[in-house]
């Protein structure tokens, strides 16, 4: 074979390598996709799924913060409060249910215990109700996080995470303004105070919610009824499926099998206790409000006092989560964010002075930790399986992890008695960021070396780096080619040298 004959041959090859779909193969014949359909098919999507999972979560926050908003704004006089204080079973059956009728149900219960909520008029009343209330929306964000990690690449999936983060912290925001509002001008309207109108304008939303979910929240990409079969087929063949004998097998297997096979999973553990750590020290950033009423602010200024802390945390959420799509990287989107929010929780630890420092401490911290939240659960959904089921139990159990610790650390670590001050609030958030710093970079070393080690076994050229696909400035490209020869059964490799094109040429 001459020179020329070979360079014909790898032009060839480049010129038709794009339309190659590795991941998508039935009866060993390649199929391709046609990318203005699927951006058609995206963009439909984001405007039913993401638009609902980002106010849903949104709205969630605003009713988890709201507990703390009327905490400063009446409710401990009124009440005379001196503390306050199910998601593995929601997932599972979310997975073999249509989500368009269950997380519209959740909202729909969510709705009427926010109501009661707002007419509770005890102590113990508070406690039952937030208790049902949790298990109402336990349910909802590792459901919404496993539903759209069944439509969206890896490629589109941190990008969506991170909205979804960030209009949970503008939630959280909103509490303080919301609350600001009612009391300036519904406080007192009817004989009801300002902190129980917060309760009634957030139950008026998430019945608005549950209503257009019901209506426009896809189910999942086979049983979509809003889609045609072509869509739908599309919708399963961008994101491919697990067709090795292994991914069969796992699929075709009893649920208990699934079950014991997810407690053997190596990235699980590491993941959970690093998702329970960050939730932890994200304890800190919702006492801001308290530590500014107990150091002499007026009830409306230490809600405010949260609103510039929102929105740096969005914009933070937003570019670590573009920047981790767009650099195809996850650990150093989680590691540097930590490290910014280390400083913070050190500085509150120290409870340093004047005031504008340790407002800092909180800026920081909450920007730091908040915007990297998106991302762990990206990397999560992507390593522990590609198997729907695994994936939506893993994901249950890391946010099921994270909410039994908020069964005790309100009273250990957050007790309103310990108000300005914190320190064993603060101090103790810091060490276990240090321990979520050590578990995630054990995660991106278990995660390197299983690529090594599935590199060194595959038989595919192109995946052990012997044949790049694409190159367009190398001066060399290195084709090897065995065959067996007709008469002798010599096996030979032949090298190609090709001289690329000067881009000054």
């Amino acid at each position: 074979m001459s020179p020329k004959v070979a360079e014909d041959i790898i032009n060839d090859w480049s010129q038709h390598s794009s339309s190659i779909e590795l991941n998508a193969m039935t009866d060993n014949e390649p199929k391709t996709i046609n990318r203005t359909d699927e951006i058609e098919l995206v963009h439909r999507l984001d405007k039913r799924l993401l638009v609902f999972a980002m106010f849903g979560n949104l709205v969630k926050a605003l009713d988890n913060t709201n507990l703390a908003s009327a905490f400063i704004s009446g409710m401990e006089e009124e009440l005379h409060i001196t503390g306050l204080h199910m998601q593995i079973p929601s997932n599972i059956l979310l997975s073999n249910m249509r989500p368009s009728r269950y997380l519209p149900a959740l909202e729909i219960i969510w709705c009427i215990l926010t109501i009661a909520m707002a007419c509770v008029q005890s102590v113990k009343g508070v406690y039952v109700i937030r208790f049902l209330l949790g298990l109402a929306e336990a349910g909802f964000y590792p459901g919404i996080v496993f539903l759209i990690g069944t439509w969206y690449t890896k490629k589109e999936l941190g990008k969506r995470l991170a909205l979804l983060t960030i209009c949970g912290s503008f939630g959280s925001g909103l509490s303080g303004v919301v609350q600001a509002v009612m009391l300036k001008t519904m406080d007192g309207v009817f004989g009801v105070s300002g902190w129980r109108w917060m309760f009634l304008f957030d139950a008026s939303i998430t019945i608005i919610l549950a209503v257009l979910g019901y209506h426009y929240l896809p189910d999942y990409p086979h049983n979509t009824t809003w889609l045609n079969t072509s869509e739908r087929e599309l919708a399963v063949q961008r994101l491919g499926t697990d067709d090795s004998a292994e991914g069969k097998r796992v699929s075709k297997s009893k649920r208990i099998d699934k079950i014991k096979l997810l407690l053997k999973n190596k990235y699980l553990y590491p993941f959970m206790i690093s998702w329970a750590s960050v939730h932890i020290a994200l304890g800190a950033p919702h006492v801001l409000g308290i530590v500014a009423k107990k150091l002499g602010f007026d009830a409306i200024t230490a809600n405010l006092l949260t609103t510039p802390d929102t929105i740096l945390t969005m914009m933070a959420g937003l570019c670590n989560g573009f920047l981790s799509d767009k650099f195809r990287t996850r650990i150093w989107c989680i590691v540097i964010p930590a490290l910014f929010g280390l400083v913070g929780m050190s500085l509150l630890s120290a409870f340093v002075q004047p005031f504008p420092i340790l407002y800092a401490g909180f800026l920081l911290v909450h920007a730091g930790l908040g915007s990297l939240t998106s991302i762990v659960m990206t990397w999560a959904s992507e390593v522990i399986s590609s198997n729907g089921e695994i994936r939506a139990m893993a994901i249950a159990i890391m946010n099921t992890s994270s909410s039994l610790m908020w069964i005790w650390t309100p009273l250990v670590l957050w007790p309103v008695t310990d108000a300005p001050f914190y320190h064993r609030g603060f101090t103790t958030s810091a060490f276990l960021i240090i321990l979520f710093i050590g578990f995630m970079i054990s995660v991106a070393y278990l995660q390197q070396r299983d690529s090594m080690v599935k590199r060194k076994d595959s038989n595919d050229f192109a995946e052990q780096g012997i044949m790049p696909l694409l190159q367009d400035n190398d001066s060399e490209v290195l084709l090897k080619t065995s065959f067996e020869d007709d008469h002798d059964d010599e096996i030979q490799t032949l090298k190609i040298h090709r001289i690329a094109t000067s881009s000054n040429a």
